[in-house]
């Protein structure tokens, strides 16, 4: 865990001063979700039946068969 703090702060560091306000919004958003015992966007899609077969069958498909254009 060491190595992912150190990280972390070194990241941190790095980042203008200005924009760490943001980083810490979202650190707090985090907290406040795993208080709550919610589950990560990751852990909520894997629950839907079917739904990593999807998305790896989509990620091998070639982005040439898609459409620029949206029809909605």
């Amino acid at each position: 865990m060491l190595r992912v703090e150190k990280e972390l702060k070194d990241i941190i560091s790095a980042i203008p001063p200005k924009f760490r306000i943001i980083i810490l919004e979202y650190a707090k958003s985090i907290k406040s979700r795993a208080d709550k015992g919610e589950l990560s966007d990751t852990e909520y899609l894997e629950k839907i039946p079917g739904m990593v077969d999807s998305i790896i069958r989509e990620s091998k498909t070639d982005r040439s068969k898609y459409s620029d254009k949206l029809d909605w």
